[in-house]
């Protein structure tokens, strides 16, 4: 075999390779074309993140709230961290926060 073509052979192995590493570790969103549940985790963290921020500048929630809150988000974030993802996002869908009420003037 000439020296090209055993490294287009070598190249279409790894290729070959690296595609059936994805598609059994994250076979369910390969398939669906949806991102790993692990992405999912880091998107609702910025999510909380940035409300938990805003509300505690616009001083709409009170302490016992904003802890309660905290303490959720802390949870969701462990369950993410110990790769408890669908019980991690589970949690963060069940934070009772939304959008800030009043518009912060900056």
């Amino acid at each position: 075999m000439a020296p090209q073509s055993q490294r287009c052979a070598q190249i279409y192995t790894q290729v070959v390779i690296i595609t059936c590493g994805l598609l059994v570790t994250c076979p369910i969103q390969a398939i669906e074309g949806r991102p790993p549940l692990s992405a999912a985790c880091q998107a609702w963290n910025s999510h909380i993140a940035g409300l938990i921020d805003q509300h505690r500048l616009a001083h709409e929630l009170d302490d016992d709230q904003l802890g309660d809150i905290i303490r959720r988000f802390y949870e969701a974030q462990h369950a993410c961290s110990v790769l408890r993802f669908e019980e991690g996002l589970t949690l963060y869908e069940s934070i009772p926060i939304g959008a800030v009420a009043s518009r912060l003037l900056r």
